[in-house]
């Protein structure tokens, strides 16, 4: 069999438990992706399916409430489908990072274009200006309460009305944002960086002695993606380690779970496991 590296590019829940992987192949030629679900991973009747493959680097997923999924890939493209019903939509002639929306209708992709694109339901059209660097994040409470964050400490604000540049005192790359209110939004990066606040009006919180990733809020907590030091917690002020043993990278939670990604992990936690397959 020839050698080829695997990397869970992120992984979603639904709410009974099912979850649903981004599984990226590459044999040291080529790429190729899946999506797979695993309908039970606390059980020995686990099914493990691959719905849906393309010869691509799948980058991130997401899920929307109402079961669709959606991934990106590297070729600048959006697969957005449910079970064997999927379509592909070219969106950009650059890598894709991250895709993350609302609901079926209000949702958005970037990457190394640095522009942000919108689906509206039927169509995706340019959202923004270029934003002067690689997307790595988009989250926010609201179509009109929009932040953008990536490399080169790149964070802009969409208000509803315009895009205003968020000056960070760092030259961080900014991975993770964490949406928890209108007043109350978190972003994370290299180098333990951390700020909290909204707008304009941002509070240096940063934690130093390792790189974070993205975030998610799980049962009233603040979790923490740490890379090769596992998942962390945030207290307000400081983090504190929760798991160690797998690399994390993707965090995300439908409030049933909380599901975490990274190496050739994907893994389900519920409070008190943590479950879920090792792809090889």
């Amino acid at each position: 069999m020839a050698d080829y590296s695997v990397t869970v590019n992120g992984v979603v829940a639904a709410d009974n438990g099912t979850i649903f992987s981004a599984v990226a192949y590459y044999d040291g030629e080529s790429f190729y992706s899946f999506v797979i679900s695993e309908s039970d991973v606390s059980s020995d009747d686990n099914e493990s399916e691959r719905i849906y493959e393309k010869p691509c680097w799948f980058t991130d997923i997401w899920r929307s409430k109402s079961g669709r999924i959606l991934v990106c890939d590297d070729n600048g493209a959006v697969h957005a489908g449910s079970g064997t019903d999927w379509a592909e939509s070219q969106i950009s002639t650059r890598p894709l990072n991250t895709v993350w929306g609302f609901d079926d209708n209000i949702i958005y992709c970037g990457g190394a274009e640095g522009v942000v694109y919108q689906w509206d339901g039927a169509r995706w059209s340019a959202f923004s200006p270029a934003l002067g660097n690689t997307i790595l994040c988009i989250a926010g409470t609201a179509p009109n309460d929009l932040y953008v964050s990536g490399e080169g400490s790149l964070f802009w604000h969409y208000d509803g009305r315009e895009w205003s540049q968020i000056q960070l005192p760092t030259n961080a790359i900014l991975v993770g944002l964490l949406a928890l209110s209108s007043t109350d939004v978190l972003v994370s990066g290299s180098a333990g960086t951390l700020f909290r606040g909204s707008g304009l009006a941002w509070t240096d919180v940063s934690q130093s002695g390792r790189d974070f990733y993205k975030m998610a809020f799980y049962r009233k907590a603040i979790y923490i993606a740490g890379g090769g030091q596992g998942v962390f917690t945030f207290d307000g002020t400081a983090v504190s380690k929760l798991k160690d043993g797998f690399p994390v990278y993707r965090l995300s939670s439908n409030g049933s779970y909380l599901t975490l990604a990274g190496g050739n992990s994907a893994i389900r936690y519920d409070g008190s496991e943590w479950l879920g397959p090792d792809y090889t």
